[in-house]
Parts: structure tokens; C-alpha cells; sequence
């Protein structure tokens, strides 16, 4: 397989990879009615940005030197902010340090009146950062998240480097 062909294959899964996430959290969301705490929603940004910026290393494989390893690396960067982000909430999760501020619910401006007041407090839904809304063998999406993240920037900057290691650690 030379070069371009795995710069290719790297870029490809690694536009797949946060589509297919973003999708089950979206499904999750809208589908399966489990609604995300503020920290579940900081994780997502990462996700689009390392995809666009796959997208565009694809689009650049053969074309100016370097470009598609300068987007590698961008998406390997955002993976890793999202693993971050993420090892933070399942840290929270697991009560090994309190969350922001946010995780307890928002506040929604004062009503004006008592009638508002209450149908907004009988009608609110409050998600907690500190409760895993799903878990699947032993961790949370947020878990999951911070593993798969890691491996995807791993991933990310294996490709950047590929063709740049003169034969050292290649078949």
C-alpha cells in the first residue's frame, strides 16, 4: 500500500469515525429520548471539527505537500480535545471530581408572574452531568468517548507521519 493510499484510508475513517458517533448520539437524543447534560454537548464540537478537517485532508491527498498532514493533524488535535472533554465528564460521572457549574440544569429568566413560575418548574427537565444517562459493559457514552477519541487521534497522527518516518517503523 504506498503513502497516498493509506492517507487516504486514515482520512476516510477518520471523517467515518465522528459521523458514525455524532449519529448515535443524536439517535440517542432524538430516537431513544435520552437528553444530554451540558458536558454531552461540549463533546460534540470536536467531533465536527475532526471530521471537516478529515474531509479536507482527503480532499488535499496528492495536492500541495503537506496539506493533508497539517488537516491530519488539526483532526488528531480535535480528537484529543474531545478525549479530554470527555475523560472529564465520565470523571464526573464516577464522582472523582465535581462538574462545572452548568451540570446541575440551567436557569430560565424569572417569570413575571406566579402562574409561569410554576408551569415552567412543573415542565422543566434538568440533566445532570453526574448521572450516565446510558451505559454499555460498565461505561458510559462519555467513557466510551474519551477511549474511542484517543484511539482516533492516535490514529490521526500515525497518518500524519506516514511516508515522513525514511523507512523507520514501516513494512
Amino acid at each position: 500500500m504506498t503513502v497516498r493510499q493509506r492517507l487516504r484510508l486514515v482520512s476516510l475513517a477518520l471523517a467515518a469515525a465522528p459521523a458514525a458517533m455524532l449519529g448515535f448520539v443524536y439517535y440517542a437524543q432524538y430516537v431513544m429520548g435520552l437528553l444530554p447534560c451540558i458536558l454531552c454537548l461540549y463533546q460534540r464540537p470536536p467531533h465536527f471539527v475532526a471530521a471537516a478537517a478529515a474531509l479536507l485532508a482527503l480532499a488535499f491527498v496528492g495536492g500541495p505537500r503537506g496539506v493533508s498532514r497539517a488537516f491530519l493533524g488539526l483532526a488528531g488535535a480535535a480528537f484529543l480535545i474531545g478525549a479530554g472533554i470527555a475523560a472529564f465528564h465520565a470523571g464526573v460521572e464516577w464522582k472523582f471530581w465535581p462538574g462545572l457549574a452548568e451540570c446541575g440544569g440551567s436557569v430560565d429568566p424569572i417569570a413575571t408572574n406566579i402562574g409561569d413560575l410554576v408551569s415552567g418548574m412543573e415542565t422543566a427537565k434538568i440533566v445532570r452531568c453526574d448521572e450516565p444517562a446510558w451505559v454499555f459493559m460498565g461505561l458510559s457514552m462519555a467513557g466510551w468517548n474519551a477511549i474511542i477519541s484517543s484511539l482516533l487521534a492516535a490514529i490521526a497522527f500515525w497518518g500524519m507521519v506516514q511516508g515522513q518516518l525514511k523507512g523507520r517503523f514501516r513494512a
